[in-house]
């Protein structure tokens, strides 16, 4: 993704992570400003964060070249990469996802459910 793009995904990671793990808001905000630790937790989700992003820019970059192959005539595409990072990035997101505590992952998955209907 543009440098934009990346730093949106970024910041709508870090809204929820920065935030889940303090039950006193003023200490996740003295967090965001640099002022506090992060948790063992937190370290994890930023490194699952980035893993989701090193994958979907691969993903990107992956399917850029395969159209490019395709237009200069290539009879055959080698696609196992692709599917690598599919497959990489979406176990990250599990694992993510995994990190979140069980009452707002049902809200979250609640009020994602009620936005698709």
């Amino acid at each position: 993704p543009e440098l934009s793009q990346k730093i949106v995904f970024k910041k709508t990671f870090n809204a929820f992570a920065d935030n889940i793990y303090y039950s006193d808001p003023d200490r996740a905000n003295m967090y965001l400003g640099g002022g506090a630790t992060p948790r063992n937790e937190q370290s994890i989700a930023y490194l699952l964060r980035n893993d989701i992003l090193t994958n979907v820019e691969a993903l990107q970059a992956e399917i850029a070249y395969l159209i490019k192959e395709k237009k200069n005539g290539a009879d055959f595409l080698e696609t196992e990469d692709l599917f690598k990072y599919i497959s990489d990035a979406r176990q990250s997101m599990v694992k993510y996802l995994d990190l979140v505590p069980p009452s707002e992952r049902k809200l979250g998955e609640e009020l994602f459910s009620a936005q698709r209907t």
